[in-house]
């Protein structure tokens, strides 16, 4: 038998109290009833500033990063850098970044003027040693570096931009210099480290099959209680250890079962 399908991208809501940090990643469970069987998955928090699921996560960003790189010849890599004199005083992160979003989005209608066409791009935001939000580029076109300045700073961006092409090559090489796990961290709750042009994704938001729910306690309880297992799958922590990562059953616990029968779809506290 396959390996259980991932859980429903509908759970995957950083503002969920199991997707904070510490203690609560790994926590849940989800649980799918699929053709029949019950499929259960350690539900982890996927958030950037999670000690096990961070660092993972930055390795499968980059290595998307550089699959669509190559895929789209996205060779010129760009900053594009905030002047903190164009910035208002004391303004808070969450201020300078919003600002740096919206002239990016400035910036990009005026580079569609200058090409005639819509440019493809990956973009990364990465704060600086002062505090300010700065972008780091990947553009499948050239565009020359004295335009860019002027561009930029008429915009309200700044003076500081560089742009220079690079080999597909060292893409990888670019992205562990510029995202990092301690640059993704330090963003506030909510902020959109990356963008793309349209047509570009960077993850992938499957349809699930099956009714899921998302129940309290780790896996390791439902898999006692469970009945009729059918295939375990388990994972090798950063130490060494292994743990369940998920199981398939034919049978679960009667109030679990009433709640599939129901066709309920939401979060269970035990």
């Amino acid at each position: 038998m396959a390996e259980p399908p991932g859980v429903p991208s509908g759970f995957n809501y950083t503002k969920h109290k199991c997707n904070k940090p510490g203690p609560y990643c790994g926590q849940f469970t989800a649980i799918g009833l699929v053709n029949g069987k019950y499929l259960h998955e350690r539900f982890r928090c996927k958030s950037y500033s999670c000690g096990r699921c961070g660092a993972r996560k930055i390795r499968r960003v980059r290595k998307r990063i550089v699959q669509l790189a190559v895929e789209h010849d996205l060779t010129r890599f760009l900053t594009l850098t905030l002047d903190p004199k164009k910035l208002p005083r004391r303004c808070s992160l969450k201020v300078r970044l919003d600002y740096l979003a919206a002239t990016w989005r400035k910036m990009r209608v005026y580079i569609r003027r200058m090409l005639g066409r819509s440019v493809k791009f990956i973009a990364v935001v990465e704060l600086q040693e002062n505090g300010n939000p700065h972008l780091h580029v990947l553009v499948g076109a050239y565009l020359p570096k004295r335009w860019i300045t002027r561009a930029w700073t008429s915009l309200g961006g700044g003076w500081a931009t560089r742009i220079e092409h690079v080999k597909v090559k060292r893409v990888a090489a670019y992205l562990a210099k510029y995202l990092t796990a301690d640059s993704l961290r330090d963003m506030p709750a909510g902020t959109r480290r990356f963008s793309t042009s349209r047509g570009l994704a960077l993850f992938d938001r499957s349809k699930s099959e099956g009714n899921w729910v998302l129940v309290k306690l780790p896996i390791e309880y439902w898999r006692e209680r469970a009945q009729g297992i059918a295939v375990e799958v388990y994972e090798t922590e950063q130490e060494g250890a292994r743990a369940m990562a998920s199981f398939v059953a034919d049978r679960v616990e009667p109030f679990l079962a009433r709640r599939f029968q129901a066709g309920m779809r939401m979060a269970i506290e035990v």
